[in-house]
């Protein structure tokens, strides 16, 4: 039969204050200890219990979340809450307040459990002294290969004790803080006078403690962002890394499609054009358009100069009849201003049809543009204009289209992303100037 493992003993001892029987269950750990019935603050340090604090009534007093006694685990020891406390910070006038449980393992030692708006963190004191460190010119410092960004620094004050501590804990105690953080871990030190200490602290959310207490009900919900709470949004680099993936499948498809298509010149004819010099429209030779449905360009380049010319077209099957009714302005000015010269328009212009099916075409051509004021005799202004028919144009502006929309899901992530963070920092204070606190005692010595 394997050994029973040994239970922690109970130590029970009368209150000095209010004769009330007091336990101690992390005997031979714990310094001070708090009577349940009056909250005088007791030395347990050796057998002679002595009244450090009496509970001053204006005190306020607090029930803890997790009662005291309660039995979870944490790693997959059992721990049991011995302590609590509530801490304040006075910040631009407003008074922060937190709470802190005690958990006590025999074997193991203690651990501590913290709570602040919804947000739980997991705590285990550290031996090693962090190195000083700094982060972007920000101060930090390092542990076991993460690195800690300084978070706030703060003077909080102990509000309110019961249950049993491994320290001299006092009502009205104040310790300076700093907080270093890499989420879901931080850092954190409190010194006094005498000493400095360092915990490291994991983020858990409510749901994981009530879990491991077996507690009933739910936990109360958090509420805006901690200091080391995760990200939800994560990192943004693996949709970084897939935007680049569909970015290069793009412009491979580009790259095939433009070396796929002909780009067949199926018909090319120069004219001129005079307004008011008989009728305009005309057209041009049958052409043969092969293959299924494919897209043709139709390019227009003109002699123009300070002046506009716009071209109604219609693409004519000669089998079947179907047009394809459309038209384009060409127009091209230039000239000098106190700003030196410029130019507006282009004196060439194409226009693209697609899904045109293959077969035998001709070209209607209606040219228009304004009368000139030369003589008539000089046959009036006069443009000369070359149409180009192409088959089966590489078109690459789709492609352009499509790659900003790649952009928006990485782009949106990294908003959140650091939306979330800028929430984070917002409630940060590195100096500590605003994160204090600064009142007369109010308890009774003994």
């Amino acid at each position: 039969m394997a050994a029973q493992r040994p239970q922690p003993k109970i130590r029970a001892f009368n209150c000095p204050n209010c004769g009330s029987t007091v336990e101690l269950r992390a005997m031979g750990s714990s310094l001070s200890a708090t009577c349940a019935s009056c909250l005088s603050l007791l030395d347990v340090s050796d057998q002679r219990v002595q009244i450090i604090q009496r509970f001053n009534k204006k005190t306020e007093r607090f029930t803890p979340k997790i009662p005291l006694g309660t039995r979870g685990k944490f790693d997959g020891q059992p721990y049991e809450v011995t302590g609590f406390q509530r801490r304040a910070i006075m910040a631009d006038g407003t008074e922060y307040t937190w709470d802190e449980y005690v958990l006590y393992n025999p074997f193991r030692g203690f651990r501590y459990l913290t709570e602040y708006a919804g947000h739980w963190n997991d705590v285990i004191p550290v031996t090693a002294l962090p190195a000083p460190d700094d982060m972007m010119g920000h101060a930090a410092v390092k542990y076991q290969d993460r690195k800690y960004k300084l978070f706030q620094s703060a003077t909080p004050k102990t509000k309110f004790v019961l249950g049993e501590f491994p320290w001299r804990v006092r009502l009205n105690d104040q310790v300076t803080t700093r907080d270093f953080v890499d989420p879901p871990y931080s850092l954190a030190s409190e010194s006094d006078s005498n000493e400095t200490t360092w915990s490291k602290a994991k983020y858990i959310t409510g749901k994981e403690v009530w879990a491991n207490f077996q507690l009933k009900g739910s936990p109360p919900g958090a509420d805006g962002v901690y200091s080391n709470q995760p990200n939800p949004y994560g990192s943004t680099k693996p949709m970084w890394a897939m935007m680049v993936v569909f970015s290069v499948l793009l412009l491979l498809t580009m790259i095939i499609t433009s070396f796929m298509a002909s780009g067949d010149t199926v018909f090319q004819s120069r004219y001129y054009f005079v307004p008011g010099a008989g009728e305009p429209s005309f057209v041009t030779p049958t052409f043969d358009l092969k293959g299924g449905e494919k897209n043709v360009e139709v390019e227009i380049r003109t002699d123009l100069q300070n002046d506009w010319m716009y071209l109604g077209l219609a693409l004519i099957n000669e089998q079947t009849g179907v047009a394809y009714d459309f038209g384009k302005e060409v127009s091209y000015y230039s000239g000098t201003d106190s700003d030196g010269s410029w130019t507006e328009g282009d004196k060439a212009d194409s226009v693209s049809i697609g899904g045109v099916p293959g077969g035998k075409y001709y070209l209607r051509v209606e040219p228009d543009m304004e009368k000139g004021l030369a003589s008539p005799i000089l046959g009036g202004k006069r443009v000369n204009y070359e149409i180009k028919l192409r088959r089966d144009v590489a078109v690459i502006w789709p492609y352009f289209v499509v790659w900003p929309f790649l952009l928006i899901p990485p782009l949106w992530a990294m908003i959140r992303r650091y939306g979330f963070e800028g929430k984070r920092w917002a409630e940060s204070d590195p100096s500590g100037g605003a994160a204090s606190y600064s009142s007369e005692d109010e308890e009774d010595d003994e």
